[in-house]
């Protein structure tokens, strides 16, 4: 790789500014140039900067799992922005102050059961504020949300709490990763075949509801629908886990974990600054990096700052050389760095910080 790494810190991670723009163009050429049908969540990047850049393409709604995420999303003065969470104990309260704190965007929240949306009402309430929500559809997942058949009886419910409004449903289908696309539009459409049932029974009395639904890998089949907004994230900077699952020289990886060479114990093995602490590891050891440059490397074990591969010939590398890598999981790697070293025509031309990693900002 053509790099001047001479003044690359490692382990970190390197960002490339122009695969982000081909990535967000590549994804709202999918749903035909028009930004209202996305919903990014900004789980992957939780960076200023790509906050910037989606909202510099037309974007205007957006998606977040923390507080810290949606308070800098209203710091790039995000004009909606969806806590893809339901709010409980000092949440409530703190998404209470951020709606305070930034009257000049929306936002809203998922719930999936009437005494929590009590609770954030309540809350809400006592302020003399109001919050938007969305009701959180289970369509398979299994990890949050109401099924289908017993979302109609909630909504009804929540219509009588005085400080929520419902603005929309939302459905996350992370289970839905079928590597033929054809097997993947398949699992869509059988799963959300009670999701459609659901939407078409409340129409009358909710015609203009936003329809949230899907990530990266089901963006592929969502896209095709003109009623769905779509809420992809790992598509900014993309990464090995997904690479499989989209066409070839689509989406572009635009994030590399950099590692260099800090001692050569034997014949057949280096040790890299690659250890757990530099990269997700709750993949198998052999899933959790692809190495760009050296493909026939093999991740063999980490302890916390050091990795072993083995390699065919030790002495045909050089202690403090430089491997590029791309991880398996993007999102919680990312979230293990406090900046991403910018490159641009080669060089490093400055620093974003991954200012949503913390657990708080400033509420």
């Amino acid at each position: 790789m053509n790099l001047n790494s001479k003044h690359i810190q490692s382990p970190g991670l390197i960002v490339f500014p122009e695969k982000v723009k081909h990535n967000i163009s590549y994804v709202l050429n999918l749903v035909g140039g028009n930004p209202d049908r996305l919903r990014p969540h900004i789980k992957t990047h939780k960076t200023k900067e790509v906050n910037d850049l989606l909202l510099a393409a037309g974007i205007k709604k957006f998606k977040c799992a923390t507080i810290a995420e949606a308070e800098l999303l209203a710091l790039s003065s995000a004009p909606s922005i969806l806590l893809s969470m339901q709010a409980t104990g000092p949440y409530i309260l703190r998404l209470a102050e951020l709606v305070q704190r930034y009257p000049d965007s929306q936002f809203a929240c998922l719930v999936d059961d009437f005494e929590a949306a009590k609770s954030i009402s309540k809350v809400f309430e006592s302020r003399q504020q109001s919050i938007h929500v969305f009701i959180d559809i289970n369509v398979g997942m299994n990890r949050t949300g109401i099924i289908p058949t017993k979302a109609a009886s909630l909504i009804q419910q929540i219509k009588t709490l005085p400080a929520l409004h419902i603005q929309g449903l939302h459905a996350y289908d992370g289970h839905i990763r079928d590597l033929n696309l054809a097997d993947r539009k398949e699992h869509v459409q059988r799963d959300f075949v009670e999701f459609e049932a659901l939407t078409q029974s409340i129409s009358t009395e909710f015609p203009n509801l936003e329809l949230c639904v899907g990530g990266t890998p089901s963006f592929l089949v969502h896209h095709q629908n003109p009623k769905y907004v779509c809420s992809p994230g790992t598509f900014v900077f993309f990464d090995a886990g997904y690479a499989a699952l989209y066409p070839e020289n689509s989406l572009l990886p635009a994030l590399y974990l950099v590692s260099r060479i800090i001692s050569k114990p034997s014949k057949t093995t280096i040790c890299l600054d690659l250890g757990h602490k530099s990269v997700a590891a709750e993949n198998s050891i052999e899933n959790r990096v692809r190495f760009i440059d050296h493909p026939e490397c093999k991740l063999l074990s980490q302890s916390e700052e050091h990795g072993i591969v083995e390699v065919n010939d030790s002495d045909t590398f050089e202690i403090g050389e430089l491997f590029y890598l791309i991880p398996y999981h993007v999102c919680p790697t990312v979230a293990l760095h406090s900046h991403l070293q910018v490159i641009d025509r080669g060089e490093i031309t400055g620093l974003w910080e991954v200012k949503a990693r913390n657990r708080k900002i400033n509420i």
